[in-house]
């Protein structure tokens, strides 16, 4: 009987310790449900909000949701500030009441909710809509007096939450140029003049589309894209723009930024230029007519000559990437793989001197073209050097790089190379190419000695 009289109190035990875990625990506290009693929107989720119009004696500001971003709509049509945005919407759905007054008890004329300097309309998706009416300060204690639309209660709250809906306009409109990360760029389209500056974006390489077909300068332009997303505008110009004032009809830059995404694209063309309270600003237009003063420090690597902006390394990767390595000399050769985090070589899986490995791929990663468009190579080949690539996230497979290395062309030159992927012959070092292509056996940490006999 007592084994009987444990084992049910035991299921007891076990059934209630699942109710509060899977019922209790998610209901609100005692103080959670006082505090959303206390709230003048309750049951209000911010997050269902697409639409804000705040009228007030300094002027009607309505906002729109487009897709995940806001938008200013009036007095002007901008990109909203999205942090504005949702700090007006926190500030209103965790506003709470101090006092809730009866209809009978008060006359809304003493606390200018007969006619109020205030309205708050904010709709949401589903097209309901919830009308705030806010009235005058109440003297000693900065106080407002509260009235939802339709609703006889009046409700006295703290008056800071006045600060978030009556900004300035400039101060609901966001000073980000654009919001964009190198991922989201599928392109770049830049015109200087007569010249003209072209890439695609492919994996994780840029491609320059002109001046000349070659692998873009992946530093310089992931530094660009960076420049643009930090660009920040110092002073909105609303009133009529000639844009001949501002340098803007005919442009120092034009640029234009495909996104991988197919939104709409960023055009913006810089202008003038002028010295501001932090420094050098540039004369903007963003699209077909908003007009700014921003911060000019793109210009700078705007300003980069044009056929410059091909890569200076012959073909840069991330040496973690390397999945496999094959060096050739002459007759010699070495193929070594990574196999859990150590270089082995294929056939007899001996492992390779890690560091020396590591060494040669660096070298390789950052070898540097001293010539660009030299004709075909003439001379004997040195040796090539093979390096397969694991697969990128956005790659269904990895890919394998060929440098091959050619003797220059007099003593003293530069050695050649020639590698998949550019379609011309560089001109590099040949002391890096010793470097990456030398004592393959060196790459073993125990080089098998020579047989004695071997040298006599």
């Amino acid at each position: 009987m007592k084994s009987k009289n444990l084992i049910i109190l035991a299921l007891i035990v076990v059934a209630v310790g699942a109710y509060i875990l899977l019922v209790e625990r998610h209901r609100p506290t005692s103080e959670e449900m006082r505090t959303e009693v206390d709230k003048v929107l309750q049951d209000f989720d911010r997050d269902e909000v697409i639409g804000i119009v705040i009228e007030r004696d300094s002027g009607r500001v309505r906002l729109e949701k487009v897709g995940e971003a806001w938008r200013l709509r009036e007095p002007v049509d901008f990109s909203a500030d999205e942090s504005a945005v949702s700090s007006t919407l926190g500030t209103l759905a965790n506003l709470e009441a101090e006092r809730r007054l009866a209809a009978d008890e008060i006359d809304p004329a003493a606390y200018g909710l007969d006619d109020p300097p205030i309205e708050i309309r904010l709709r949401t998706g589903d097209g309901s809509e919830t009308v705030l009416e806010v009235g005058n300060e109440i003297p000693l204690g900065s106080k407002r007096a509260l009235r939802l639309a339709g609703a006889d209660e009046i409700v006295v709250v703290p008056g800071w939450f006045i600060s978030d809906i009556e900004r300035e306009v400039d101060d609901w409109r966001s000073r980000e140029v654009v919001d964009i990360t190198e991922d989201q760029v599928a392109s770049i389209d830049i015109g200087a003049g007569e010249d003209r500056i072209r890439a695609v974006r492919l994996h994780d390489r840029w491609q320059l589309l002109d001046p000349v077909e070659d692998l873009g300068d992946r530093d310089h332009l992931r530094s660009l894209v960076s420049d643009f997303d930090s660009l920040h505008i110092e002073e909105f110009l609303d009133d009529l723009v000639d844009p001949k004032d501002l340098g803007l009809d005919l442009p120092e830059y034009e640029i234009t930024l495909i996104r991988t995404d197919g939104g709409e694209p960023l055009r913006l063309d810089l202008g003038s230029t002028r010295e501001g309270e932090s420094g050098t600003e540039v004369a903007c237009r963003r699209g077909d007519g908003e007009f700014f003063w921003a911060s000019e420090r793109v210009r700078t690597r705007l300003s980069k000559a044009p056929v410059l902006w091909r890569s200076k390394k012959v073909m840069p990767f991330e040496t973690w990437d390397v999945e496999g390595l094959r060096l050739s000399r002459g007759g010699d050769a070495v193929e070594i793989e990574q196999i859990d985090g150590l270089w082995r070589f294929a056939g007899d899986s001996a492992e390779a001197d890690y560091t020396a490995v590591q060494d040669r791929l660096r070298r390789l990663a950052d070898l540097e073209a001293t010539d660009y468009d030299l004709m075909a190579p003439m001379t004997a080949e040195i040796g090539r050097a093979e390096v397969a690539l694991e697969a990128a996230d956005d790659e269904a497979e990895g890919r394998v790089v060929i440098f091959e290395f050619f003797e220059p062309l007099a003593r003293g030159g530069r050695a050649m190379v020639r590698v998949s992927g550019r379609n011309n012959v560089m001109g590099v070092q040949v002391a890096d190419v010793d470097v990456i292509l030398g004592d393959l056996e060196s790459l073993r940490p125990n080089p098998p000695e020579q047989d004695v006999a071997d040298g006599e």
